[in-house]
C-alpha cells in the first residue's frame, strides 16, 4: 500500500491526473494488446483513462484492466462480421506473395474492412456525439486505423499520442519527419526491400485516408487529411527494442517501448507440464491471429504435417484454431499436439521449448527473444517481412520462406537446422535476451515519464514544425531517372565521338 501511495502521488511533480482517451480498434490481437497495455499502465498510474473499444472481432480479447475508468463499446458492423466470418482475409494472407503488387492488394483488403467499420461507427453509433460532450487532456490512437484520427479531430482533441505496434515501416515517420528513411536502417533497407516491405504499409495508410476521410467530410465537414491531423501529434511510441531492432536515426519526440506488451507469466496447467516433460525436443508452432493455421491452404497444411510426422523424435505443439476434418483425421498422430489456444508466453518462458515456428509478428518475436528461444520465421505479410529481415541480418533467427512449406523436405531441413547448435545465433540470443529482461519495466517508466512531462506544459511540443520526408520510392525513381539520363548522355557523347573518328 505504501508503494502504491508513493507511485500515485509522485506525478504531482507534473500536475494532477490526466483525462485520457484511447482509441483501440479490436482487429488483430498483437495490435490490440499493445494499445491495451499502454492504457492499462496509465490507468494503474492513477490517470483517468477512457477507451473506445471499436470491435471488429469478438474472438480477439481487448485485455483491458479493471483500472480503466470507462469503456465505450462500438459493436461490429454486420458487413464486417459477415466478411470476417467467411475466412477470406486469412486465406488471402496465406495465399499472398512478398511482392509490391500482392502486398498492395492485401492493404486494399484491410483498408476496405476498416472503411466498413468506420462508416458503421459514423452512421449508426452515438459514440461521436457522446464524446463531443466530454473533455480530455489528450488522446492516444493506434496508427493503423485512420478512423480514430478522424474521430479525435471531429471531437476537438488536438493533443494526441501516436502508437504503433510495429516498427517504423509506415507513413508515420515520413509524414512527421522524425527520421531520414533512406538511412534507417541502411543494411536491410536496400532498394528492393523498400519496394517490397515499406511501400505496402505506406499504401495501407494512404488508402485508408482516401476512403475514410470522405466519410468524415460528408458527415462533419472535416477537410484535413489524416497526415495533416497526425502532424498535430505530440509523441510517437513504437513497439520495438533497440537491442533486437536495426540501427537507425532517432527521431525527436519518438520513443521505443518494445517490451511493454510482455505478459505476466502464469503457472502452466498439468496438461502442459506433462507435455513439457516429454524428453523429445519441443517445437512450438503458431502463425498468429490474422493468418490462422486453420485457414492455411490445404496443400501447405498437408506438407507441414507430413514433415512433422517424419520427425517422430520431435514433439510439435501446433496452435490450430478449429476442430475440422484435418485435425480429426490426424488426432492419433503421436508427435503432433493440436491446440485451439495455447499460453504462448508461458510456454516460451518455460525453458523447455527448443524452437519456435512463427509468422514473425513483433510481439511474438520479442517474446521469443526475451525467453532466449530459437526462432524459425515464416513471414506472411506486412511488417512480418521487415521483422524477419532485420532479425536474420542481426544473426538472431533463421527464415523459412512460405513457398518452401509446399515441400516437406525443406521443412524438415529447416527444423533440423533450427534444432542444431548454432553458436553465433545462441550467443546473439543470450545477449539480446539479457537486454530485454528489464524491458517491460523500463518501457513502462519511459511511457509514464515522457507523457507526464510532455503534457505538464501548455502547449506541448508537436511534430507540425518538423519538415516532411519524401517516400523512398519517389526518391528512388528520381535517382533512377537521373542515372538513366546521365548514362544516356554519356552513351550519346561516346557515340558522337566514335562516329566523328570513323569519318
Amino acid at each position: 500500500m505504501l508503494w502504491a501511495f508513493i507511485l500515485l502521488n509522485s506525478f504531482c511533480l507534473y500536475g494532477s491526473a490526466f483525462d485520457i482517451l484511447v482509441y483501440a480498434p479490436r482487429m488483430m490481437q498483437s495490435h490490440v494488446y499493445f494499445t491495451a497495455r499502454i492504457a492499462n499502465v496509465l490507468a494503474a498510474r492513477g490517470h483517468k483513462v477512457t477507451v473506445i473499444d471499436n470491435i471488429f472481432r469478438y474472438d480477439v480479447d481487448n485485455e483491458l484492466s479493471p483500472d480503466i475508468h470507462q469503456i465505450l463499446t462500438v459493436e461490429p458492423s454486420p458487413e464486417v462480421t459477415k466478411l470476417l466470418n467467411t475466412g477470406s482475409l486469412p486465406t488471402i494472407l496465406w495465399n499472398s506473395k512478398a511482392s509490391p503488387e500482392e502486398q498492395k492488394a492485401i492493404m486494399e483488403g484491410l483498408g476496405h474492412v476498416h472503411r466498413l467499420q468506420c462508416a458503421h461507427l459514423i452512421e449508426n453509433s452515438t459514440l461521436i456525439p457522446k464524446l463531443q460532450e466530454m473533455k480530455f487532456d489528450f488522446a492516444i490512437h493506434e496508427v493503423f486505423d485512420s478512423c480514430g484520427v478522424g474521430i479525435l479531430e471531429v471531437i476537438g482533441v488536438q493533443k494526441t499520442v501516436i502508437v504503433s505496434s510495429t516498427g517504423p515501416m509506415d507513413v508515420v515517420p515520413i509524414t512527421l519527419g522524425v527520421s531520414d528513411t533512406l538511412n534507417t536502417p541502411c543494411k536491410p533497407y536496400k532498394r528492393e526491400i523498400f519496394k517490397k516491405f515499406l511501400f505496402q504499409l505506406f499504401y495501407q495508410t494512404t488508402t485508408q485516408d482516401a476512403i475514410v476521410s470522405p466519410l468524415f467530410k460528408k458527415k462533419y465537414g472535416l477537410k484535413k487529411s489524416s497526415g495533416d491531423i497526425m502532424r498535430q501529434a505530440n509523441l510517437l511510441f513504437y513497439n520495438i527494442h533497440e537491442g533486437s531492432d536495426g540501427m537507425r536515426m532517432r527521431g525527436r519526440r519518438s520513443y521505443d517501448i518494445g517490451g511493454i506488451a510482455f505478459k505476466e507469466q502464469n503457472n502452466l496447467t498439468t496438461e502442459y507440464q506433462n507435455l513439457l516433460s516429454d524428453p523429445r525436443p519441443k517445437v512450438l508452432v503458431s502463425f498468429g491471429t490474422a493468418a490462422t493455421s486453420s485457414h492455411m491452404p490445404r496443400n501447405l497444411k498437408t506438407s507441414l504435417l507430413k514433415a512433422m510426422k517424419q520427425m517422430n523424435d520431435v514433439l510439435f505443439i501446433w496452435k490450430y484454431e478449429s476442430d475440422d476434418d484435418f485435425t480429426k483425421a490426424e488426432e492419433m498422430t503421436s508427435n503432433v499436439v493440436f491446440k485451439k489456444f495455447m499460453p504462448q508466453t508461458d510456454l516460451l518462458a518455460s525453458g523447455k521449448i527448443s524452437l519456435f515456428i512463427t509468422h514473425c509478428g513483433q510481439n511474438s518475436l520479442l517474446e521469443a527473444f526475451h525467453a532466449g528461444v530459437r526462432v524459425l520465421a515464416v513471414p506472411l505479410f506486412g511488417d512480418q517481412h521487415r521483422n524477419a529481415k532485420l532479425a536474420e541480418e542481426n544473426g538472431l533467427i533463421e527464415v523459412l520462406p512460405k513457398k518452401d512449406i509446399e515441400t516437406s523436405s525443406k521443412i524438415v531441413e529447416a527444423v533440423r537446422n533450427g534444432l542444431l547448435r548454432n553458436e553465433k545465433i545462441e550467443r546473439n540470443l543470450i545477449q539480446v535476451s539479457s537486454l530485454l529482461q528489464n524491458a517491460k519495466k523500463n518501457a513502462e517508466n519511459l511511457l509514464i515519464s515522457t507523457i507526464e512531462s510532455t503534457y505538464s506544459v501548455d502547449p506541448p511540443p508537436d511534430f507540425s514544425k518538423f519538415p516532411k520526408n519524401y517516400h523512398p520510392n519517389i526518391l528512388i525513381v528520381l535517382i533512377d531517372s537521373a542515372l538513366a539520363m546521365l548514362f544516356g548522355l554519356i552513351a550519346f557523347v561516346i557515340f558522337k565521338l566514335l562516329r566523328k573518328n570513323i569519318q
